[in-house]
């Protein structure tokens, strides 16, 4: 088997030291999995990691300037400054050390002419977005590529947490674009894709190991739980502090902004272990799921009205509103030859089954909840004239032909039987894409008894003051539409995963 990884799985932690790149390090032997980076990719984390010294720097030079001279501290604080710049300008040589000790391989860039990518663009077909950038992302898929036409038997992981460029709208699977690469290349069904590390060895590991074995029934049945449960209160749960979370998956209200995990109040409940693997040394590595109540903050559409049921107001400035919601965790722990925990990390927050939270985006669909939310954005940022989106409203609402029920009924009775649209009801986000895929479907026609003001919606929808916010409604709203490695090599993540 060879893992192709993606940038995403390096941002996450540049370091290379979680557990699952300690899980890794092992299986990469003890199941023979080959570990590819792309060359791009080595270029994309080294210059992640020198944004996030460079933000470092200037987050040290701020408190320099108001306390090290008054604390007599200047000294400390510039060898400090000093011995990041030397972990910034050493990061090169260290990353390909740490690729070098998994058994992994850099690859350079596969050997495609610029017409081909020009096309690619062009076509915005996957990786590219709707504005056709993705240079990078589509060099590395055609190194994917490569690589599973290069070794006919053998099955391909592709470790990437940028869904938007490299899923289905579910994200459940890889795009369809690129399912039709894949077919192409005589290679389908042999490349898989997975968000995360852990999530990908946690799904190879029953492959590899027999539940009746000796090493592994040793490991599971000395587990110690009150150990487990007390390492993950005091140890793994404060990692998850200022995470942000997926408003459609925990069961927010479709009008969130930004939601994250302020603190996490109580133990673990409803603990459970499944040991997946036999780790170094005897040790082995499990998955681990539990309850747990999070106060979790987040800001509202109309944030000034009322609130809904269970939440309260923010303090006005961090967030407009709180809310105490209990919440599933589920991750990758590792535990010594004792049953001992050494080291863990949450890789997936949701919300109970049967949240009735999840009820509003089952009804409104991912499509309509996303256009819902793009003009509520507007909305809330200023960024339309309100007269606009009023109108826009208007002339979605369905119309009745008064002609139809002859002279018996009032018209004034018609024109009440029309459904209204309730701009609290629009959400955070929206796709590009959806906004495209539903402007072909409304008749101009039906426009032409509108006050001119309204044909100014039109100009607006192909603005770049337009794109632009939608391009940031996605950025900044749920977890589920992904953040772009083609424009923040940073990307964190999505947890959800194809394999």
């Amino acid at each position: 088997m060879i893992v192709v990884l993606d940038t995403t799985a390096f941002s996450s932690d540049f370091m290379c030291s979680g557990t699952a790149w300690r899980v890794l390090a092992h299986a990469s032997k003890a199941w023979g999995l080959q570990i590819r980076v792309p060359e791009v990719v080595v270029a994309e984390a080294v210059g992640g990691y020198e944004r996030e010294i460079g933000n470092t720097c200037l987050a040290v030079d701020k408190i320099v300037t108001k306390y090290a001279g008054r604390l007599g501290l200047r000294q400390h604080f510039g060898d400090f400054l000093e011995g990041l710049q030397e972990r910034r300008n050493d990061y090169p040589e260290r990353l390909s050390q740490m690729i070098e000790d998994l058994g992994g391989s850099v690859l350079p860039p596969p050997e495609v002419s610029h017409m081909e990518l020009a096309k690619r663009a062009a076509a915005r077909r996957k990786p590219c977005d709707h504005k056709g950038d993705g240079y990078r992302d589509t060099l590395n898929w055609l190194l994917v590529l490569e690589i599973a036409q290069s070794n006919p038997e053998e099955t391909v992981y592709w470790v990437t947490d940028n869904t938007g460029d490299f899923t289905n709208e579910e994200k459940t699977d890889l795009h369809e674009d690129l399912l039709e690469d894949l077919r192409d290349a005589g290679a389908a069904g042999r490349v898989h894709w997975s968000n995360d590390l852990s999530t990908l060895l946690l799904s190879l590991a029953g492959a590899h190991y027999d539940e009746s074995s000796d090493d592994l029934r040793k490991v599971r049945d000395s587990l110690q739980r009150g150990a487990i449960t007390e390492f993950i209160s005091v140890s793994v749960l404060p990692g998850v502090v200022k995470r942000s979370i997926s408003p459609r998956r925990c069961g927010l209200p479709v009008n969130s902004l930004k939601p994250e995990i302020l603190a996490v109040q109580g133990d673990p409940e409803g603990l459970e272990l499944d040991v997946k693997g036999v780790a170094e040394q005897g040790g082995a590595f499990a998955e681990f799921s539990f309850t747990a109540e999070a106060l979790v903050g987040l800001d509202l559409v109309d944030g000034d009205g009322e609130l809904p049921e269970g939440f309260e107001r923010g303090d006005g400035v961090d967030r407009s509103a709180t809310v105490l919601k209990q919440l599933s965790f589920r991750g990758l722990i590792e535990l010594d030859s004792y049953g001992r925990p050494v080291s863990g990390e949450v890789s997936n927050i949701d919300s109970l089954n049967g949240d009735p939270g999840l009820d509003p985006w089952k009804s409104h669909g991912s499509s309509l909840a996303s256009v819902q939310a793009a003009l509520a954005r507007f909305h809330h940022r200023n960024l339309v004239d309100p007269a606009l989106l009023e109108a826009l409203q208007e002339a979605l609402r369905p119309k009745i032909d008064p002609k139809i029920f002859g002279p018996l009924i009032d018209p004034k009775v018609i024109e009440m039987l029309r459904p209204k649209i309730d701009p609290k009801m629009l959400g955070p986000l929206i796709d590009p894409k959806v906004i495209e895929m539903f402007r072909p479907k409304i008749d101009p026609k039906i426009f032409s008894n509108l006050l001119p003001s309204f044909n100014a919606v039109a100009g607006m929808a192909d603005s770049s003051v337009f794109a632009a916010a939608l391009h940031r409604g996605v950025e900044q709203a749920d977890l589920d539409d992904d953040d772009d490695v083609e424009e923040d090599d940073t990307d964190g993540n999505e947890d959800e995963s194809g394999v």
